[in-house]
């Protein structure tokens, strides 16, 4: 049996949600060390992560001890207005086996604590981090994340503090269930390497529908693997393996054919790789892989919109704008066309444009295509100093921005919103669009 890895979500210097009292960080490492205690007295095998480490820290110290069969649960409580109870445990989206890990985890603990409610297993693009929760997504064994309660709920807290011993319980049996059925899957199915137009001899690995590749391939490929910690790797047969999405970074393109069951490395130029992040530029796909590719993560995105595919390649290329990087940017900011956040499908914003008054609800446009045209509008404002070419301007806020600035989809950061990784987060979706994984 693999291991079970414990995370108790933030660290020493992040004290989490504050409520009543008490911080999120305290409760879950109170709780995690009950778990481990509990793990200890089943004989089973387990490993906790060091509580000084930040997010970005806990994932290279799992990616760097984890080995494939090991799974690894990260602990948190929640918080939103008092009112709301429950526990739920987050996967990430669209892994059904994922699904039924969280769902015996979550089973687990009501279980062992009748009075807690559920609030279900979930994707993890249903929270405020709509592009998925990087525990979920960037470990590189199987991995959840399980809100175990509102900790600014009294309720839900007094049930914590009073009965914490029985959530320990809970968790570990369902870590105990969950690794087990994780058993099976320690034998990883073997891939096929192409290195350009060659046959590479040795073979690759595919875990959790990712594929790794062996470090010395990496080192040929003039990769330093040691002294980069951030690069996902993976102990298995004897061998380290690389997670090969990991290489984009040193313009290497990676993709998969699923025919062969072959991941293709492409060491491509700088320049031609960086290309597809210059927001000025053409497109590469079709209409109908726009379609496929959106529908394929929202089977009813189009009910409302059938004709968006085709309207962002028309007015991009009007104003010569990459229409891959304007479509997947939607796709981040509207969830795939589900607009669960603050901007409703009526108002016809497809990439959270403000409005000129600053109004809290943002921008609204008469049709879909308006709202395609101001967008591109805005991408053409941050990414070169040319004339717009359809007139009249319908981009409330394409005379605020200081022309030329972000010629790439990483200059957007910090500056069409807050976050410093939205350009890491546009270039994601476009390779999930790609077919690269």
């Amino acid at each position: 049996m693999g291991r079970i890895i414990l995370s108790a979500g933030h660290d020493l210097r992040d004290p989490g949600a504050v409520a009543l009292g008490t911080t999120e960080s305290k409760e879950m490492r109170l709780t995690r060390d009950l778990v481990a205690k509990e793990l200890k007295a089943r004989g089973a095998d387990f490993i906790s992560v060091p509580d000084y480490l930040s997010l970005t820290g806990t994932i290279r110290w799992v990616n760097a001890n984890a080995v494939p069969g090991d799974v690894a649960i990260d602990l948190h409580g929640n918080a939103f207005n008092g009112s709301v109870r429950g526990a739920e445990a987050f996967y990430i989206a669209k892994n059904t086996q994922r699904q039924k890990d969280a769902q015996i985890l979550l089973d687990a603990l009501l279980k062992a604590v009748p009075g807690l409610p559920s609030r279900g297993a979930k994707p993890d693009t249903v929270t405020m981090h709509r592009s998925g929760l990087a525990f979920c997504r960037r470990i590189a064994v199987a991995s959840l994340l399980l809100e175990l309660c509102f900790i600014d709920n009294r309720e839900d807290l007094k049930l914590l503090q009073t009965y914490r011993d029985k959530f320990a319980q809970g968790i570990a049996d369902g870590l105990i269930a969950w690794n087990s059925r994780n058993l099976k899957q320690r034998e990883f199915p073997l891939i096929n390497i192409r290195v350009k137009d060659n046959e590479y001899e040795e073979k690759g690995v595919l875990v959790n529908n990712n594929s790794y590749i062996p470090s010395d391939l990496v080192e040929l490929l003039g990769i330093k693997v040691a002294s980069l910690p951030e690069i996902r790797q993976i102990s298995y047969g004897n061998i380290v393996y690389i997670k090969a999405i990991d290489l984009q970074k040193f313009d290497i393109a990676i993709a998969w054919e699923n025919q062969t069951r072959t991941v293709v490395l492409d060491l491509r130029p700088r320049t031609e790789l960086s290309g597809s992040e210059q927001i000025m530029g053409l497109g590469n796909t079709t209409a109908s892989e726009l379609k496929s590719f959106i529908e394929s993560n929202n089977e009813n995105a189009l009910a409302k919109f059938p004709d968006l595919p085709e309207l962002y390649i028309q007015e991009s290329e009007l104003e010569g704008v990459n229409h891959d990087i304007a479509f997947c940017q939607m796709c981040l900011h509207t969830n795939y066309l589900r607009f669960d956040g603050r901007i409703k499908p009526d108002q016809n914003n497809f990439c959270g444009l403000g409005s000129a008054d600053g109004s809290p609800s943002g921008a609204s446009f008469p049709d879909p295509k308006t709202g395609v045209t101001a967008q591109i509008q805005h991408l053409k404002a941050y990414a070169s100093n040319d004339l717009i070419k359809q007139q009249p301007i319908v981009d409330p806020r394409f005379d605020f921005v200081p022309r030329g600035v972000a010629p790439s989809i990483y200059g957007l950061g910090r500056r069409w919103l807050p976050d410093p990784h939205y350009g890491d987060k546009i270039k994601s979706i476009m390779m999930r669009l790609y077919g690269v994984f």
